[in-house]
């Protein structure tokens, strides 16, 4: 898939792509548990998924989208009725999680044990990606729909504008269900090919361990960060975006 070609460049190596928590995987594992996802849920136009901070929902994503279907992120913290809106809006018949729940759809929990060589269909350019829902500030929660086109598009444009290479280590802690955390901060890196390191939480002591080169975070994360002097000065090597 176009939109995991800097993932495709790391799969000659054995180092760890992404970590997240204490889960990491390398690109072969990444590759091989998605593609056990793709094959589940392969004929479903559209697949919701329960995005927690966890490499499930990573995987969860990127297998709904190399079976072609158009990915819904659900917030894990949206109660019944925003989640039922979601849900209904988007047409979704199934929804994948890290573990079983309870929802107004069939719930296909994501096991990180099993893996699959086989391959799927290139998506369109023009095929859908993403439908990311709104915060429903002023109504319904309202879903915005992201192109393959669209999503690669805006990733290239910013790892131009941020001198995002291959060789960064991109750290955060950001949600998985914003644009921010899950499109530019797990696809972009992806795309890119750099290492991945999300922190579960956007905490500020986990951001030093880390020692990434890249940072994602929103203002209320650095304000954190600038309020601890001993955290901010082990940042020096990091560009924040």
């Amino acid at each position: 898939m176009r939109l995991l070609a800097g993932l495709a460049r790391r799969t000659a190596t054995a180092e760890e792509t992404i970590r997240i928590g204490a889960v990491t995987l390398s690109p072969e594992r990444l590759l091989a548990c998605a593609r056990a996802v793709a094959d589940d849920v392969r004929g479903e136009p559209v697949v919701a998924v329960h995005a927690t901070a966890s490499a499930e929902t990573v995987v969860a994503v990127i297998g709904a989208m190399l079976a072609g279907a158009a990915v819904v992120p659900v917030p894990p913290d949206s109660g019944p009725r925003e989640r039922a809106h979601i849900l209904r809006d988007c047409g979704a018949r199934l929804m994948l999680a890290a573990t079983q729940l309870t929802a107004e759809v069939d719930v296909h929990p994501v096991d990180l044990r099993r893996g699959s060589d086989n391959r799927h269909p290139e998506p369109a350019p023009e095929h859908t990606a993403l439908i990311m829902y709104t915060s429903g500030t002023t109504g319904a929660p309202k879903g915005a729909v992201l192109s393959h086109r669209a999503v690669e598009a805006g990733i290239d444009a910013l790892a131009d504008a941020w001198a995002w290479q291959p060789d960064d280590l991109l750290v955060h802690g950001l949600p998985l269900f914003h644009v921010h955390g899950l499109v530019l901060g797990v696809l972009g890196a992806l795309r890119v090919g750099c290492r991945l390191h999300h922190t579960a939480r956007p905490d500020p002591d986990a951001y030093a361990a880390a020692a990434g080169t890249l940072y994602f975070g929103v203002p209320t994360v650095w304000s954190r960060v600038c309020a601890q002097p001993t955290v901010a000065t082990r940042l020096p090597s990091g560009r924040s975006r």
